[in-house]
């Protein structure tokens, strides 16, 4: 059995505490500047698909990208929707990013 002095405890949670209130504040950012999140579209999606795409917005979590062709349409929102996702969300965290809807156009 490990004993942990109460110093390491309270260190421990004052760096908890810290890394918390670190995350909230980089999640407030680009909630109220989405354009980071917008500006790395492209090098999600990459080159070649991103001259296809376009996104229109992002608001309340949600990326709305619109899409120029259906067959694109058909595969980022059936197979790649939730690769592109978690790589948005590896970048901008879970709470920042929820979704991405698609829509043709």
């Amino acid at each position: 059995m490990i004993k942990y002095s109460k110093k390491l405890v309270s260190t421990n949670k004052v760096l908890k505490n810290i890394l918390m209130d670190f995350s909230t504040d980089i999640e407030k950012k680009y909630l109220k500047q989405p354009q980071a999140i917008i500006d790395y579209w492209p090098k999600v999606i990459g080159e070649k698909l991103s001259s296809m795409t376009n996104v229109i917005k992002f608001e309340n979590g949600i990326l709305y990208v619109l899409v120029k062709s259906s067959t694109l349409y058909s595969i980022l929102k059936g197979v790649e929707k939730k690769r592109i996702l978690k790589l948005m969300q590896q970048k901008f965290t879970k709470n920042v990013i929820f979704d991405i809807n698609f829509y043709v156009g």
